[in-house]
């Protein structure tokens, strides 16, 4: 199958997983379900039971929230070797997102049972985990932080900068949208003046990223160290 990521992860390479020891790695390797899905497929909904650990094999997964007043946030994006879903199914509680793929995706699951069973064989596990959600919320502060103070350029070239794989960020005009919390007028608007400025070229589920360091001077980010 096509996929547009270009990366694929090895299960021993992924988070969590890489810190199992070999043992655990092959009852793993016997529970854990593997399975495709088309661009803007819904893995879980917000309020469904968290009965899996997730994983992106290839591909990428927009996990979103949508708010009281009824729009629809992108909060981050899950790329090949992270995981998701994971507090949810060590509670037993629901899932407080929705999980889609951005783009044709292939994904592991683990059933919560199995995954019980692995932390109580090895509670260093635990701690594995909240070291990965701990810095999933970091992220999370620093979107949050952006989308109060920041304005609606920068959030715009934040977004399209954290979507990219290399040069390409899969997503449509809507999508750029929510991840930038905005609407989809104001995202049309200042994609139209990025494009006008070289930074980027449009297409219609995708955007080619032209001038990266460009991009991260009006998202108010650092820019990249060269290659030594």
């Amino acid at each position: 199958m096509a996929v547009s990521s270009g990366h694929e992860a090895r299960l021993e390479e992924t988070e969590f997983f890489r810190s199992l020891a070999p043992p655990w790695l092959e009852q793993v390797r016997s529970q854990v379900r593997e399975r495709w899905y088309p661009a803007r497929k819904v893995l879980f909904r917000e309020g469904e039971a968290g009965e899996f650990l997730w994983a992106v094999r290839v591909g990428e997964v927009r996990i979103i929230r949508t708010t009281r007043d009824g729009r629809v946030m992108a909060l981050e994006t899950i790329r090949p070797g992270q995981i998701f879903g994971v507090v949810a199914a060590m509670e037993g509680n629901a899932y407080p997102v929705t999980a889609e793929t951005a783009v044709e995706s292939c994904v592991w699951r683990l059933p919560r049972v199995a995954l019980l069973s692995l932390i109580r064989n090895d509670p260093q596990l635990t701690r594995v985990v909240l070291q990965i959600v701990s810095q999933r919320l970091r992220g999370a502060h620093t979107r949050l932080r952006s989308l109060a103070y920041d304005p609606a350029d920068a959030r715009l070239a934040q977004a399209l900068l954290r979507s990219a794989a290399g040069d390409e960020a899969h997503v449509t005009r809507r999508e750029l949208a929510e991840a930038a919390g905005t609407t989809i007028e104001t995202a049309i608007r200042v994609l139209r003046r990025f494009e006008q400025a070289g930074f980027v070229k449009g297409e219609v589920h995708h955007v080619h990223i032209l001038d990266r360091d460009r991009l991260r001077q009006v998202a108010h980010e650092e820019p990249e160290e060269p290659v030594r």
